[in-house]
């Protein structure tokens, strides 16, 4: 078997006879990068070198390389992450608090003796009663890493003081906007660069689904050397975790809360917005796996739960994927489902996509409302250049996030970057039927409040002439 089996510490008394110690608790350090792309880090294929310590823990983790966030929106994404449910079951649709009825994994964890403690992004995890941290991070520190590794080092020791097991959440605020050497209201131009590494326009790849126009470039370049200062921070935390002799007993979690600031990502079901994949090293791990199928961040919380052999509370709609690294299958791997609601503004811009190997179908229920699709991430520079370009492909591509369509199809085998909307195409029929059908039950299953916005979309198509 390929996962862990927490090793029995056998040892004899002094009447001869055998004794078993009962297991030690494993700990848990889940580490999330703010805002950052599934393929911005080598060990994803990026060739821009910005992710070395990074790279260097993916070849000792198992990879689930067709990971989703449930929403791709730092607080509803982050309530999903910690509760285990869809954002219209825990009630974070938005930027506003849980239901206080929902147990998140601070609590299960706190309650199971767990020592906790979180490094910024608190703010984003409410209401606060239900996120009970023994410790806090101000937010602060998540741009500035040697500061940041000293606060993880600070509980580490309180954890081993007070004699518990830990579970630290530590969120690193890179790549988040404002990007170094970038602007906006929030830029900072004395915050720390830690070694990070300074790219210049020439030297990045400006991602597929993106523009290749001179501003879009700058603002990518931006955005890698904030890439790097994640990755010092990154890297200074687990140099933290090994000095303290843990990383041998500590369950290590990495992942992006959801896709880069830029536009057809944060803040949308298309790809680049939800894709990230989960990175898992657990102790006594043999060989590493890469997994294929289709998980979601719901499920992190019922897989660290089974991982730490801790009892999972009801009402979770995530699945453990610890079966998979068992080797064994489970049933709907083959799809996901991700969400938008409210976003960052307030405003309300409804989304729903299930997404397979090679298709994705996407419900935008905003599309024909009071407003035109307007998110944080399309501040900055990049938007800004595709907005006032002439060039009629890069209007085109601009109409379709601003104006959007209700429902779009694309084939992602033919069309990875998401461009050509085929729901009117007959070549497609059985693919909307299908996967129509699959989103509408998942939606009826979890009660969710776009479920008749959704069928009379589907049955408005089915009716054309």
């Amino acid at each position: 078997m390929r996962l862990i089996v927490t090793t029995l510490i056998l040892a004899f008394s002094t009447c001869g006879t055998l004794a078993a110690a009962p297991p030690k608790p494993l700990n848990l350090l889940v580490i999330t990068a703010d805002d950052m792309n599934a393929d911005s880090g080598g060990w994803n294929g990026n060739t821009l070198g910005a992710t070395p310590n990074l790279d260097a823990f993916a070849k000792t983790a198992h990879q689930f390389v067709n990971s989703h966030v449930t929403v791709p929106i730092c607080q509803p994404g982050r309530s999903a992450l910690m509760t285990g449910r869809v954002p219209h079951r825990n009630g974070a649709l938005g930027f506003n608090p849980i239901r206080r009825d929902v147990p998140t994994l601070v609590e299960v964890l706190r309650d199971n003796g767990y020592y906790t403690g979180a490094i910024a992004k608190t703010v984003h995890m409410a209401p606060a009663a239900k996120f009970p941290w023994h410790a806090m991070g101000e937010q602060a520190l998540g741009k500035q890493p040697t500061k940041f590794a000293e606060k993880f080092r600070e509980m580490l020791g309180s954890a081993a003081k007070e004699q518990k097991p830990f579970f630290i959440n530590a969120n690193i605020c890179d790549p988040h906007r404002p990007f170094i050497e970038g602007t906006g209201k929030k830029a900072k131009a004395d915050e720390p660069l830690d070694g990070a590494k300074l790219f210049r326009p020439s030297e990045v790849t400006v991602p597929a689904f993106l523009e290749d126009i001179p501003r879009v470039r700058e603002e990518v370049a931006q955005y890698y050397s904030s890439v790097s200062r994640f990755d010092v921070a990154f890297g200074l935390v687990m140099q933290e975790l090994t000095a303290a002799g843990r990383d041998a007993d500590t369950v290590v979690v990495f992942m992006s809360d959801h896709g880069m600031s830029f536009p057809f990502s944060k803040a949308t079901v298309y790809r680049n917005g939800t894709w990230s994949p989960v990175l898992i090293r657990i102790p006594g791990m043999t060989e590493q796996q890469t997994r294929s199928e289709f998980v979601s961040s719901v499920d992190v919380m019922p897989s660290l739960l089974e991982l730490l052999d801790v009892k999972p509370p009801a009402g979770m709609d995530g699945r453990s994927w610890v079966p998979l690294l068992k080797g064994e299958t489970q049933p709907d791997r083959d799809f996901v489902i991700t969400h938008v609601n409210t976003v960052s503004s307030g405003k309300s811009f409804a989304q729903r996509c299930i997404r397979t190997k090679d298709r994705a179908l996407m419900f935008h229920a905003w599309v024909g409302g009071p407003n035109k699709f307007r998110v944080e991430a399309m501040s900055g520079l990049s938007f800004a250049a595709m907005n006032a370009a002439t060039d009629p492909t890069i209007q085109t591509r601009v109409k379709q996030l601003v104006d959007g369509e209700t429902l779009m199809l694309f084939d992602i085998a033919a069309d990875p970057t998401e461009r050509k909307n085929l729901i009117n195409d007959p070549k497609y029929t059985n693919d909307v039927a299908e996967l129509s059908q699959k989103l509408l039950a998942h939606m009826q299953w979890t009660d969710d409040p776009q479920t008749m916005t959704f069928e009379a979309a589907i049955t408005g198509m089915k009716d054309r002439p």
